[in-house]
């Protein structure tokens, strides 16, 4: 859960005097101007460990949909493969049929032609039968062993294809149920921040103020300096679920886009980005430094220097500058780059 701003406690009680109730569009909405804030972080915290849910699932499915795919071809393949065999055991079974009828004629044997030829023509043809019916009874047929296997591999494949297609439609399943988990947060968050947004001016100024962490930055050199140099110059662009730029971001794709402009592949969501580098201590943080959030993890941040962080926050608010132990819980910080 994301932290309320430690400043607000400070103001709280200037906040409940000078706010008038607002009106709740669900019954279970703050009536508070404070209230309402924290609410509305509880829920951008629950709605950024759905998307992180969402984004790793969608990954698992695009897998299971490539697997799939290469198991459908390969079951095509050894049916293909297994229907060529059983048309050579055809044409084979024919061949049989005429060995059999052609050994059944008792002057096949060469003498025998020889004796009871009435003529070279006739001889001629009594030993070409004899030799034709030699050839197809001679010996077992290597096409029985290869057909065998070409089947087996066709069952084998046709096996793994149903497997693969129930695995695909089991993740499918579970990603409409997360989508639909982040549909109803979507829907409250809207909410919460059209209340949020009808604030007089005077609140809204109260508010706006409370996180101020402007000021001078200072931007190392190095692979660090270019990571936050690209996240900075974002700042003011629409936090959007899934989003890796460039018109707006997710907190883990404002990540892992800074940092391919040094050439670092980061994986696309923050849990998995909270395995990548090393991790260092709070006291030790600075600039191009990650800062993760939660338990289990789904917000993360760049640090700007052992104060502030850059990060993407939540629905309906643009990338900015927020204070490192006010953004929310610290799960971990991690060094990527120096």
């Amino acid at each position: 859960m994301r932290a309320l701003p430690a400043s607000l406690a400070g103001v709280g009680a200037v906040v409940l005097l000078t706010a008038t109730l607002l009106t709740a569009p669900a019954a279970a909405q703050p009536t508070t101007v404070a209230g309402l804030l924290a609410h509305y972080y509880d829920l951008s915290s629950e709605a950024e460990l759905v998307n992180e849910e969402l984004l790793v699932v969608q990954e698992e499915l695009a897998g299971h949909q490539q697997a799939s795919a290469a198991a459908a071809k390969a079951a095509d393949d050894a049916k293909a493969a297994a229907d060529a065999l059983r048309d050579k055991a055809t044409v084979a079974q024919d061949l049989d049929r005429v060995a059999i009828a052609l050994s059944s004629r008792r002057d096949l044997d060469g003498l025998t032609a020889l004796a009871t030829s009435t003529s070279p023509e006739d001889l001629v043809g009594k030993l070409e039968a004899a030799t034709l019916a030699a050839h197809l009874t001679g010996g077992p047929r290597q096409g029985d062993a290869a057909l065998e296997a070409a089947e087996d591999a066709e069952e084998k494949a046709v096996t793994a294809e149903s497997q693969a297609q129930a695995l695909e439609a089991k993740v499918e399943g579970t990603a409409a149920q997360v989508r639909q988990r982040r549909s109803a947060l979507d829907a409250q968050i809207a909410e919460v921040r059209t209340a949020l947004d009808n604030l007089t001016p005077e609140q809204r100024s109260l508010l706006d103020g409370i996180e101020d962490y402007g000021g001078d930055v200072v931007i190392p050199g190095g692979d660090a300096g270019a990571v936050l140099e690209f996240a900075l110059s974002q700042m003011g662009k629409p936090y959007l679920w899934g989003a890796v730029g460039p018109g707006s971001y997710d907190c883990s794709g404002l990540v892992q886009t800074a940092y391919r402009t040094v050439g670092v592949a980061m994986p696309r969501v923050s849990r998995q980005q909270a395995l990548v580098g090393k991790q260092v201590a709070r006291s030790d943080v600075r600039a191009g430094d990650l800062i993760f959030y939660g338990e289990p993890v789904h917000h993360v941040a760049i640090a700007v220097d052992d104060i502030r962080a850059v990060h993407a926050p939540s629905f309906g608010e643009n990338v900015k500058l927020g204070g490192i132990d006010n953004i929310g819980t610290i799960a971990v910080i991690r060094r990527v780059v120096g």
